[in-house]
């Protein structure tokens, strides 16, 4: 598969700051530099600068420039996290392996969570709940909740392979806060505890399937959104 222009441009802005060219609290070169500096067009450099503010690794200082936040990158840049990130067909491959990493996860998480397990679950609703109801950041308390099913299973290589996968899901979902049914989430990870607590290892399944599937669906929509939007910058350039 073909590397995306923007996952190219990434790729080369992360050299830059490993090589120290660009240390952190730097200026990095304006877009139009940027341009330049790579022969492409504006909308791969946007794209580029969004995804690595989205990793936290520059910062967007409005009507300022785009600065250098961190400088240890050897643990977040690889060619296959580049390619998830900005292709979409990735993106789509991954949830598609979430959806049935997490729907087993339920399942078992059902016949082995023990109390300790069940109030980690019990916490994350209460703080996604609180996170709706005071307008905050609602992705920290959904991850803590599906950390806590994974956790249960007491198995070490599935929670590696999730955290993998969380990781690579952590920028759709900050993306995603901007149209996801935050109630509807709500509802489904409520379903899901109680399927898990009951033991009802059919339930939760049901339950996980339903809320990751709705997950895809959004993203879907969204993906069609962004690619409109960049189609339109396109022309506007």
């Amino acid at each position: 598969m073909a590397k995306k222009v923007s996952s190219i441009v990434m790729k080369q802005i992360t050299d830059m700051i490993r090589s120290g060219q660009y240390p952190t609290g730097s200026k990095l070169p304006s877009e139009r530099e940027l341009m330049e500096m790579f022969k492409v067009g504006r909308s791969s450099v946007r794209e580029a600068l969004s995804t690595l503010a989205d990793m936290d690794v520059i910062e967007k200082r409005n009507g300022v420039g785009v600065f250098v936040k961190k400088t240890d990158l050897n643990h977040l840049v690889d060619t296959f996290v580049v390619s998830a990130l900005l292709d979409s067909k990735v993106s789509r491959e991954i949830l598609d392996f979430r959806l049935i990493l997490e729907v087993e996860t339920a399942g078992i998480a059902a016949l082995m969570a023990t109390e300790e397990d069940l109030l980690k679950m019990e916490l994350a609703i209460q703080s996604y709940s609180e996170a709706i109801q005071s307008k905050k950041d609602t992705v920290e308390p959904d991850e803590l909740f599906h950390t806590a099913i994974v956790m249960a299973t007491r198995n070490s290589v599935l929670l590696k392979v999730y955290h993998y996968i969380s990781d690579l899901l952590h920028s759709f979902k900050i993306d995603l806060l901007q149209v996801e049914n935050k109630e509807n989430t709500l509802y489904y990870h409520q379903k899901i505890y109680d399927a898990i607590k009951k033991g009802n290892e059919k339930e939760a399944r049901r339950m996980m399937r339903e809320h990751l599937l709705e997950f895809k669906e959004q993203f879907n929509d969204m993906n069609i959104q962004k690619e409109d939007d960049h189609e339109s910058i396109k022309k506007a350039n």
